[in-house]
């Protein structure tokens, strides 16, 4: 049944959110997509301050929003189908406890694959997503057009949140995340012997061809720690390990180098809080970093920096568009032939915003 509405001036009002006490967030995706999420979940927050937000998410991206205060329950929900028995068994246990809640609001900020089905099953009395499939339009009876995502996403998404009650111009670009006291404690022991002001250096981003050179991140953090007196801390991510020890086993026979081990990414927020600059080309932690307000360089060797740049944390973007492949906009893709002197020249502009930004805050 199609939720009614009424109008009021240029806003259109929907019945049934005058009590609103249970919220479903379907959130699947990887660790960026999350992130570029969480403005959404804060602003849900925000206009339904007495209800119980539960967000289902993929196991890995549970660390991301544990810690999270408009966060009241976070479901690992695991979409593996192998084996085959094993995954009917724990989709139906999860249905029944998403079931169990009686949602009043769902809201499918992943609308797609297995969540039109779930965002039907939850059974929740409002399902709002977007509109452009025929499943999407029988599961839910709250729907907005989607939009072309060739601005802003997270203001894209945002969209879906409008009939809501929740105006565009309220949510911002950015995201957040909070360590937990463990992580700090964890940081300071770790960095108890470390006397210098610290560069994050984090070197992963999937795929080969999606990662700049570690010479060249060598070669950066060389000229950064000549000029601005900046000791690379470096971090490692999951099955890319050799990169790290790359880096080390280069830097080290020019300078001081401290090398974090893979651990968990409450972890490296904790380190993170620790540095006055990260510079990154995995987008997962370039979104840690933006959540944890830590004066970012991000080489964006693929995707375009418009579509996640924050407004509430100093950063520079490096950002060469390739001559093969465009976005679903028509847009040039970004190429990992960055060169040296211009991912330096963007990193002397993040410290002048930086700079600026705390002389004006």
């Amino acid at each position: 049944m199609k939720l009614k509405i009424k109008e009021a001036g240029e806003k259109t009002v929907y019945r049934g959110l005058e009590k609103v006490d249970q919220i479903l967030i379907l959130g699947w995706g990887l660790i960026g997509d999350l992130f570029i999420r969480i403005p959404l979940i804060e602003a849900l927050r925000d206009r339904f301050p007495e209800a119980e937000i539960t967000v289902v998410v993929d196991p890995v991206c549970v660390a991301i929003l544990e810690n999270h205060p408009a966060c009241d329950h976070i479901i690992p929900f695991c979409r593996d189908k192998y084996p085959l028995m094993k995954y009917l068994k724990r989709y139906v246990s999860q249905v029944m406890q998403l079931r169990r809640q009686h949602f009043d609001l769902c809201v499918n900020l992943y609308y797609g694959g297995s969540s039109v089905l779930i965002s039907q099953l939850a059974n929740a009395r409002m399902r709002v997503c977007f509109d452009h499939t025929p499943a999407l339009c029988r599961a839910n009876n709250l729907m907005v057009p989607r939009p072309s995502f060739c601005d802003n996403w997270t203001l894209d998404l945002a969209r879906m949140l409008v009939p809501l009650g929740i105006p565009l111009d309220t949510i911002r670009r950015g995201t957040s995340f909070y360590c937990s006291s463990a992580s700090s404690v964890f940081a300071e022991n770790f960095l108890v012997e470390n006397s210098s002001s610290l560069i994050g250096i984090n070197l992963g981003a999937g795929a080969d061809e999606k990662r700049w050179p570690v010479d060249r991140f060598v070669e950066l953090a060389i000229k950064i720690n000549r000029e601005h007196r900046l000791k690379p801390l470096v971090f490692t991510n999951p099955g890319m390990e050799q990169l790290a020890d790359e880096f080390i086993a280069s830097y080290t026979r020019y300078g001081d180098a401290t090398h974090a081990p893979l651990m968990s990414i409450d972890q490296v927020a904790g380190l993170m809080l620790y540095c006055d600059y990260v510079v990154t080309g995995d987008t997962a932690l370039m979104h840690l970093a933006f959540g944890l307000k830590r004066p970012t360089l991000a080489l964006f060797t693929c995707t375009r920096p418009e579509t996640v740049e924050p407004e509430d944390v100093p950063h520079a973007s490096c950002f060469v568009a390739g001559k093969d492949d465009t976005d679903i906009c028509g847009n040039p893709m970004g190429t990992v032939d960055i060169p040296l002197d211009e991912a330096y020249r963007q990193f002397c502009h993040l410290i002048r915003s930086a700079k600026n930004t705390a002389v004006s805050g």
